[in-house]
């Protein structure tokens, strides 16, 4: 796979129905506000996506303007999947979503241009979000709380704490991000599909970021609840409305849910709104008063899939499309030289070029880097840290900086079995509620002779949660791999206690009701060296006693720091 230019560059979609470019009040705007570049302009390649199947050009288009149109209409999911498919294949790291009649501000690009400069080397970051309005009604961004959403002051910039979401259009979202997430769900084809994304973004630990007085006027045609919108439409806004509370919302906001639908009907009834759009309402109610949360969801995939039987194409979405998901191996350094390129060909030798291994160098004083790069791979990372920071924040670097669906954590020393990545891949496939899984390993000395087949056997087995763990850590972080949705429920990881970071990972999976998998093979070679971190001999009872106390008071501070975010 060619390495591509990770140039920064920027893709911008506008998704077009019924609607002529030069009649797009998004191509005319973004248009002058490429202009006001000038010669600052960086690399914004334009793609027009017309979701009208008998959509024509009717206009001369200027170069860098490339039309798509549509042969189905599969609304903005299929839309902003083949767009995120060319941001990729033209080597973009941001792609910038826009409808057709949203406005931007002449210096809109002039603005954001510093902000993504500044923000580019931050992986974390999943999207930069404007403040977006109509006829000075605020719209985006909105913290997520347990009864619905709190809309933003307009004062409000840079990374607010708590769920942060936003509408789509004049978003810019991180390529990588999007990648890691399987792109835009088919399912939510075209209502709640951004608070899907977002949704994603925070269950994988990513961060929003709010811009610093950008405004942009934005005509949203729900903004009155059903007019303007035919039955056909509102059907499906109030079909993604439930859909959406079922499957990412608590108990709490279900049941306001409910209440703002009996709330709607009656505004509807009282403002005399087409029978056929309180019909759909009525029906709304009735279902999530007497269908089950399983029925409900169950019901609303299988009408999907018959609608989207197609959609996910144009970008790797394992989730919808059957591909294998996308891997980093995530791997902390540090003095590593002598062991760190065996163990790369071993991991090397069992990824797709889709995939990525993260090296995070914590300062080494030896040749690691050099190592790392003289094996040329593009699918190697290597970020170098200034200053030793420890081995938590090291892992925390690198997973933060992974793009993966499925990760992996590596030391730099052991060997990988050559089926490991094959077992445990094939296991999330045919296990989809597992969300952490762990492998037994065997040890080896430095020169690689085996000291024992099995280190789970001698430490009592492999248990999860948090009570088995209390009295003995049964987490092995070189044997763990998780999905990329659980990110969000144990970053960022406690610096400030003597927690290691595979038993908080562990710990944390289980303590936010996420199931764990352990496959009694030895597929790490885990190497025993005077040099190695962790594992070299037994720690004094004063010491565990410590561990332990450190971790009940790191979930504490976790649980309440939290806690604090959601009803701020």
């Amino acid at each position: 796979m060619p390495e591509k230019d990770r140039n920064g560059g920027i893709l911008a979609v506008i998704v077009l129905y019924k609607t002529a470019p030069v009649e797009s009040a998004a191509f005319q705007t973004l248009s002058s506000a490429i202009a006001c570049l000038k010669e600052q302009r960086p690399g914004i390649h334009i793609l027009l996506y017309d979701n009208a199947p008998d959509g024509k050009i009717q206009d001369m288009l200027p170069p860098g303007v490339h039309y798509k149109g549509a042969s189905r209409n599969d609304g903005l999911a299929g839309a902003y999947n083949f767009a995120l498919g060319q941001a990729q294949q033209d080597g973009c790291d941001w792609m910038l979503t826009l409808d057709q009649d949203t406005r931007l501000p002449a210096d809109f690009l002039l603005r954001l241009q510093p902000i993504v400069a500044r923000l580019h080397a931050v992986e974390s970051v999943a999207a930069i979000v404007p403040h977006l309005e109509q006829a000075g009604r605020q719209l985006s961004p909105v913290r997520i709380r347990p009864w619905g959403v709190q809309y933003l002051s307009r004062e409000s910039s840079g990374f607010v704490r708590g769920e942060i979401h936003a509408l789509n259009s004049a978003s810019l979202f991180r390529v990588s991000a999007l990648k890691q997430i399987g792109g835009f769900d088919p399912y939510f084809w075209l209502d709640y599909q951004d608070a899907y994304v977002f949704r994603k973004f925070h269950q994988c630990g990513r961060r929003i970021y709010v811009t610093e007085d950008i405004r942009v006027e934005h005509d949203l045609s729900l903004l009155s609840k059903s007019g303007g919108m035919g039955a056909g439409r509102f059907r499906n806004f109030l079909q993604a409305e439930s859909a959406f509370s079922d499957l990412y919302r608590g108990r709490i906001s279900r049941a306001f849910l409910t209440l703002r639908l009996m709330a709607r009907l009656l505004l509807q009834r009282k403002k005399a709104v087409d029978p056929a759009i309180r019909g759909l309402t009525l029906e709304a109610l009735r279902r999530r008063i007497f269908h089950s949360r399983e029925q409900r969801i169950r019901e609303w995939r299988k009408e999907m899939e018959r609608r989207a039987a197609d959609a996910a194409r144009g970008v790797e979405s394992a989730e919808f499309s059957g591909m294998r998901p996308s891997i980093s191996v995530c791997m902390a350094a540090y003095n590593g030289e002598q062991y760190i390129i065996p163990q790369l060909q071993s991991i090397l030798s069992q990824l797709s070029d889709e995939d990525e291994v993260i090296v995070v160098d914590d300062a080494s004083r030896d040749h690691t880097c050099e190592k790392v790069r003289s094996l040329k791979d593009v699918r190697v990372r290597l970020i170098q840290h200034e200053a030793n920071q420890g081995i938590s924040r090291t892992f925390e670097d690198a997973i933060r900086a992974a793009s993966g669906r499925i990760l992996f954590l590596s030391d730099q020393d052991d060997l990988w079995d050559p089926r490991k990545v094959s077992m445990m891949m094939e296991a999330f496939k045919s296990n989809p509620e597992v969300t952490l899984i762990a492998t037994d390993n065997a040890l080896i000395d430095e020169n690689g002779a085996l000291i024992s087949s099995s280190y789970f056997t001698g430490r009592g087995g492999f248990q999860a949660g948090l009570w088995a763990n209390l009295v003995r850590s049964r987490f092995g972080g070189c044997t763990m791999a998780f999905r990329a949705e659980v990110i969000g429920d144990f970053l960022p990881l406690p610096h400030a206690y003597a927690v290691l970071h595979d038993l908080w990972i562990g710990v944390r999976n289980s303590l936010a009701g996420h199931k764990a998998l352990y496959i009694p093979e030895s597929l790490v070679l885990s190497r025993r060296h005077s040099a190695t971190a962790t594992g070299r001999k037994p720690l004094s009872l004063r010491t565990r006693l410590r561990n332990r106390v450190h971790l009940l008071l790191a979930l504490m501070e976790f649980r309440i720091r939290r806690t604090a975010y959601r009803i701020w």
